[in-house]
């Protein structure tokens, strides 16, 4: 027996990833996309399309190429969001880790993961480079400066002229489950996931332009990235 929803079917666009989340930010480039509540750093639309452009181009000149993981810890940030559709737009993963890790937690999932680059704050870098020992990561960026590690700065270029191509079916988000069975386990999600799940949420949340959302679950868990993807 097939049970049908009372509304209307969504049609599931047929883009990637970051290519429809910033599809509406060349019409409104000086309108706020991302507000850091405590320090009231803003990055209009404008700000985050080009950021994004750059970093992806940066990655791409470094050698990151299609496919290959990127890990992310750090607290929520308007740079967050810059980083997930910097290395998405680039064709890459993006692993997420909980920054209130212990370091054999993040040993765990950057080994379990493959990353090659790891994305930290700097208070988190000393850390984050002794977990990354014994793994594939291969450098240490932060947000900021920090001894030990690569300014993230370093890594903005000429930016990408268009996305890297990727299929509908190709993995951009790795997150990791809580792990209530065990170990946590990573969660491949494709392009095609997360581009259904934000149009099945537009669809019923109706949200309109004058509206703001409060970010207030982290960016690390999947469910948390959904404020940076309903530009």
């Amino acid at each position: 027996m097939i049970y049908s929803s009372p509304l209307p079917d969504v049609e599931i666009p047929d883009f990637a990833l970051t290519a429809y989340v910033l599809a509406g930010a060349a019409g409104q480039p000086d309108k706020p996309a991302l507000i850091d509540g405590v320090s009231g750093q803003t990055l209009t639309y404008a700000d985050l399309a080009r950021a994004v452009g750059s970093l992806a181009g940066g990655l791409a000149a470094s050698g990151f190429a299609k496919g290959e993981v990127l890990a992310l810890m750090a607290p929520n940030m308007p740079d967050y969001a810059v980083v997930f559709h910097g290395v998405a737009m680039a064709g890459g993963i993006v692993t997420t880790i909980n920054p209130a890790y212990a370091e054999a937690e993040m040993h765990d999932q950057l080994r379990d993961s493959g990353a090659r680059i790891l994305v930290t704050i700097p208070p988190l870098a000393a850390a984050a480079s002794r977990a990354a020992a014994g793994t594939q990561v291969g450098e240490v960026y932060v947000f900021g400066e920090a001894p030990g590690a690569s300014p993230l700065a370093s890594l903005y270029t000429a930016p990408l002229a268009a996305q890297v191509p990727v299929g509908p079916d190709d993995v951009v988000a790795l997150p990791y489950s809580s792990g209530t069975t065990g170990l946590c386990k990573g969660v491949m999600l494709t392009h095609r996931n997360l581009v259904a799940n934000i149009a099945q949420t537009l669809a019923i949340a109706q949200i309109m332009p004058e509206e703001s959302l409060v970010a207030v679950l982290p960016f690390f868990h999947i469910y948390g990235t959904m404020p940076f993807s309903l530009f």
